[in-house]
């Protein structure tokens, strides 16, 4: 059965962060321009913010200059939970996010041909440079490093452009450490220690730091970081239930050896395989997959793992490639190969 994975729900939740940041910024500009001709709505400059103080707890430093984000949220509508940072960006957040993000644009320009284009660069280091200056994250410049080798290396040559985001190479997650204890006000959950998640959080609204809950909804926020950070496994670390999420509710894991539906019905580090969760590990290329999965480096192809073939090797499907199974003849030409795909077909 189709299994979504945590990198595919953090690209539909960054797109619809950056279109909440787009719309906040729309409002902003709105109010501000000199032509408006209708007057600011005087019941909607007086409501109440939120508490400035409470947000203002999620650093350590209480007498920092930086804005808050119920001091953004003052007459808007809508606001980003991570507000503009004065100054210039931070070094290391500006060094990880250009190695997430700008990169992978400038390669894909170079093999496919025009500009670079969009990306989330500029809000990854925006978004980052707050959190790290809030002292709410700390980053590692060794580990930094090793990111940003890892995705030079990933994105040699052009066999690994798709139509999708280039993957992210298993070093660059789990980077981005918390800093922030239980019942601290928190931003993302990428803020709090290890063990706990940011409660509430999402693209316009901080939440606080908390244990996993046993019971009561889960799956219903966007964390604004995480998906600008790229750091699709970071539920692993910070995790909103104590059992799983199951159809937007927390639900306990089913032991080894019970009924199940699937992956996530067995908790994490196991798998649904035949209806029955199983803690075997992850099969390596040329064994047969477990419950459709593989371990890292292979897919499985036709019920057996296998490494994603070179650029030019013959394929049948996109799954079998690095990218995508290409057929320069059109869709009838037999003689497809592994390789590039600059748009999707």
């Amino acid at each position: 059965m189709p299994v979504s994975t945590d990198g595919d729900r953090l690209r539909r939740l960054c797109a619809a962060a950056l279109i909440l940041q787009l719309g906040a910024a729309c409002a902003r500009a709105q109010r501000s321009s000199p032509d408006a001709s209708a007057a600011p709505d005087a019941g909607a400059s007086a409501a109440p913010s939120p508490d400035a103080g409470a947000v203002a707890a999620s650093s350590p430093d209480a007498g920092s200059s930086q804005a808050s984000p119920a001091d953004a949220l003052a007459g808007d509508e809508i606001a980003p939970v991570y507000p503009k940072a004065e100054g210039a960006p931070e070094p290391l957040a500006a060094r990880l996010c250009e190695a997430l993000h700008a990169l992978p644009a400038r390669r894909k320009a170079a093999c496919c041909g025009g500009g670079a284009g969009f990306h989330a660069g500029a809000e990854c280091t925006r978004a980052l440079s707050f959190a790290a200056r809030a002292k709410a994250v700390t980053l590692s410049a060794d580990e930094v490093g090793r990111c940003v080798e890892a995705m030079e290396r990933s994105l040699e040559g052009c066999d690994w452009i798709s139509p999708l985001a280039a993957p992210v190479p298993p070093a660059c997650e789990g980077i981005v450490r918390g800093a922030l204890g239980e019942g601290a006000r928190c931003r993302s959950s990428l803020e709090c220690v290890d063990g706990l998640r940011c409660d509430g959080a999402g693209p316009t609204d901080a939440g606080v730091c908390r244990a996993p809950r046993a019971a009561g909804p889960c799956g219903l926020s966007v964390d604004a970081l995480a998906a600008v950070t790229r750091q699709a496994r970071y539920a692993e670390a910070h995790p909103e239930c104590r059992g799983h999420c199951a159809g937007r509710a927390c639900a306990d894991d089913v032991p080894p050896g019970g009924r199940c539906e699937a992956h996530a019905d067995c908790g994490r580090g196991r798998r649904c395989v035949d209806a029955r969760c199983s803690e075997a590990p992850l099969p390596p290329a040329g064994a047969a997959c477990l419950g459709g999965l593989c371990a890292p480096g292979a897919r499985c192809v036709d019920g057996r793992c296998a490494a994603p073939r070179a650029e030019g090797e013959a394929c049948a499907r996109d799954s079998e490639c690095r990218a995508a199974c290409v057929r320069p003849g059109g869709r009838g030409d037999a003689g497809a190969v592994c390789g590039m795909r600059c748009a999707a077909p």
